[in-house]
This record gives C-alpha cells, structure tokens and sequence, in this order.
C-alpha cells in the first residue's frame, strides 16, 4: 500500500533534504503536509472562529498559513516531524487570531458595534472579551509542559490521530492518551469558563 502524501515518514524524508541544504524540499514539504492544515483550518474556523466564515474561507487560512510556514522554513530548520508540527500549530494559530482581530478592528472602524446584539448574524468572535480569551486560551496552550504541548498541539490544532502522535513522537499509544488527558485537563484548570478543546 503506497503511504499517503503526508505520512510521516515521507515528510521526515522531506524535513532531511531541507536539512541538507535542498531549497526544493521546503516547497514540496509544505505540499505534502497541506492536506492536514487544510483539515485543521477548516475544523478550527468553524468551530473556534464562525463569525470568520462571511469573510475568510478554508482556502484564505491555508494560503495564508502556507506562506508563514514557507517565510519561517526559510530561517529556521525543524529536524523532525513533530518539530515540523509544532511550528505549523504556532502558525495557524497566529493566522486565526490575526484575522479576528482585524475583522474587529474593521467592525469598529465601520461603527457596527452598536449592531443589535440579538441580530443572528452577530456572534462574539470580534467581542474584545471573547477575543482576549480566545488569545489566554492558545497562550495558555502555548505554556503547557513541552511534552503535553507536543501531543496537544499535534491533536487540538493539527487533527491527528494519538495513533499517528504516538509514531511521530515515538511514545507509546498510552502514554499520548494520558499526556492528551493532562494537558486538557491543566488547560481547564487555569481557563475556568474559557474556550475549552
């Protein structure tokens, strides 16, 4: 059976050849693993961002995502799949609070804010406070235990399975489980009535 595009093992191949010095394998990277940062865009903008929707669709994150990762590859070298990970969570992350935050800043340009709060169509992703608890909440995430970062990351902003985490970060399956568990469970702690995974 042919591995799919972005396995992981293909990707570490790609992740070598940037290291050797193979401007190519920086592009072909970023194609391979575009797959996932589509799913990821596509369940983190309408579960995390609705009020994005009218204006930004899956394809805008991603574009935008792509381009971060490729100006980042270009400065910094990840050795393996799970740095690899780490840094495309940190950068769809950043892409989704950005463009909250300047459809905000748009509304409140426009004068909206004084739109009737009952309107169906408003909901509180431009809400400054839900906003500034969005940002706690991915800042929080950020600040988790290097090894519960990892596998939230990889899982909450990356979508992939504790199967494939296990391989990537070679653990075993339970060890992920429990490192999954404690990670939300902190999170949960610290952000009481917060945006939860």
């Amino acid at each position: 059976m042919v591995p799919p595009d972005d396995a992981s093992l293909q990707l570490q191949s790609l992740i070598d050849r940037i290291g050797r010095g193979e401007a190519a394998a920086r592009r072909e990277l970023l194609d391979r693993a575009c797959n996932r940062l589509r799913r990821l865009a596509a369940r983190m903008l309408h579960g995390s961002f609705p009020a994005l929707r009218p204006h930004h669709d899956v394809d805008s994150v991603v574009h935008e995502t792509w381009l971060r990762l490729f100006q980042a590859l270009d400065k910094t070298e990840p050795p393996t799949v799970a740095d690899f990970f780490r840094l495309a969570a940190h950068k769809i992350r950043q892409v989704l609070l950005d463009m909250a935050d300047r459809q905000r800043r748009h509304v409140v340009r426009q004068g909206l804010s004084g739109v009737d709060q009952t309107d169906e169509r408003v909901d509180e992703t431009y809400n400054p406070a839900k906003l500034a608890q969005w940002t706690e909440f991915h800042r929080k995430a950020a600040e988790l235990a290097e090894d519960e970062r990892a596998v939230f990351e990889m899982h909450y902003y990356l979508d992939l399975p504790q199967t494939e985490i296990a391989k990537v970060l070679n653990l075993h399956p339970r060890k992920v489980s429990y490192l999954w568990v404690a990670a939300t469970e902190r999170l949960t702690s610290e952000l009481d009535g917060d945006p939860a995974p």
